[in-house]
């Protein structure tokens, strides 16, 4: 199956069998490889050092040999090296929220852009089945925010609401404001929440505080993206979430979905009724060990996850992620095969990986290249 159809119809592409998804998978992370190995200098010196080239992946086993990138790299003020595309074809910079310090900065150009649009918008309508309805998001717009990747993400869903409103003004938001969103739609069109978890959880405890409870709609959904640990640390847990979901917005755990993604790659794993997150068929997550990198680990082990992406033609989209958890390859309830990732936590400690060969080495080689070219004299005559 090529790319195009894949991210056409993530409906299709995500219920072959998982023979052929291993097939297909391989073939486009394969064929995505090669124009990064060609037109890339610091990811050919990655892949000359690992010994790999495109041609050594002949089945799903040997993604594991596609050299990584941390995701610290995209920290660094010289991270314009990660580039396959120039600087002059890049059409978004993409930011996180940098609660853990520096943020990342992934740049895309159009390409990538498309990929990302489409395949989203593909997973969405295949998990959601939204086309019409109030969406009330409990997020900055893209307006306020138009760097950060989580308002990115959501913003392609807002499309799919006949009208939507975003409450979070200067990263607060009034509880009475979403309160008379939700009051105005009730009885006219399906309302669905989307938001942070931390922040949806903030509305609900408002209601539990003002001993308020909403009755949404039958096909009403909340649907999360984003950190399940507040700026101060407090954590949310889901079971605990899931009660006060149905306690006071009256949806049930099935209508509860997560996603789960990084700003540095074009993946969304989303979450289906049974709670599982399913990778996108045009990405392969990968577990490593966290005291080698470089070590795959099988399904139900956990590790550090590393994600594959074939969407990706800004930079090589091979990175290893700072997230703990693993990847599930067992037949899903809801019909769907491939991966499901599960996200445990943040590694914590000494930084996980690094390319075999540094920014600050490449850049120096470099250099080195460039002072030791002997200028050619033309004569004339």
């Amino acid at each position: 199956m090529q790319l195009e159809t894949m991210l056409g119809s993530a409906r299709r592409a995500l219920r072959v069998p998982q023979d052929d998804w291993a097939s297909n998978v391989t073939s486009v992370i394969r064929t995505a490889v090669a124009p990064h190995f060609e037109g890339n200098d610091f990811f050919r010196a990655q892949c000359d050092a690992a010994g790999f080239v495109p041609d050594d992946i002949v089945g799903r086993a040997d993604l594991a040999k596609i050299p990584l990138l941390p995701v610290s790299m995209f920290k660094r003020q010289d991270a314009h090296v990660l580039l396959t595309a120039g600087l002059d074809e890049i059409e978004l910079e993409v930011r996180s929220t940098g609660t853990g310090g520096i943020p990342s900065v992934a740049r895309r150009d159009s390409a990538t852009i498309s990929n990302a649009v489409i395949g989203i918008t593909s997973s969405y309508r295949d998990f959601f089945e939204i086309s019409k309805g109030a969406g009330l998001f409990l997020c900055p717009s893209t307006a306020e925010a138009p760097e950060m990747g989580m308002v990115k993400v959501f913003n392609i869903l807002n499309g799919m609401f006949d009208d939507h409103a975003y409450v979070v003004r200067d990263y607060a938001f009034d509880p009475n404001e979403a309160m008379a969103y939700l009051e105005r739609w009730q009885g006219i069109m399906t309302r669905h929440i989307i938001g942070p978890p931390f922040l949806i959880n903030r509305f609900l405890r408002f209601l539990e505080f003002e001993g308020l409870s909403l009755e949404l709609d039958p096909d009403s959904m909340v649907i999360m993206l984003g950190g399940w640990k507040r700026f101060n640390g407090e954590s949310i847990g889901r079971d605990e979430f899931n009660r006060k979901v149905r306690s006071y917005l009256g949806v049930p755990a099935d209508r509860v979905r997560d996603m789960y993604g990084l700003i540095e790659s074009n993946m969304v794993a989303i979450e289906c009724e049974h709670h599982r997150k399913h990778v996108p068929p045009w990405c392969y997550v990968s577990i490593r060990d966290v005291t080698d990198a470089g070590t795959e680990l099988p399904p139900g082990q956990t590790g550090a996850i590393a994600i594959l992406d074939a969407t990706n033609s800004a930079y090589p989209g091979y990175i290893l992620s700072d997230d703990i958890g693993e990847v599930d390859e067992s037949p899903c309830a809801c019909g769907r095969n491939g991966q499901s990732v599960h996200f445990r936590r943040r590694r914590q400690g000494a930084e996980l990986g690094c390319c075999a060969v540094s920014i600050e080495k490449f850049i120096e080689s470099r250099e080195i290249v460039e002072e030791c070219r002997v200028p050619v004299e033309v004569k004339a005559g």
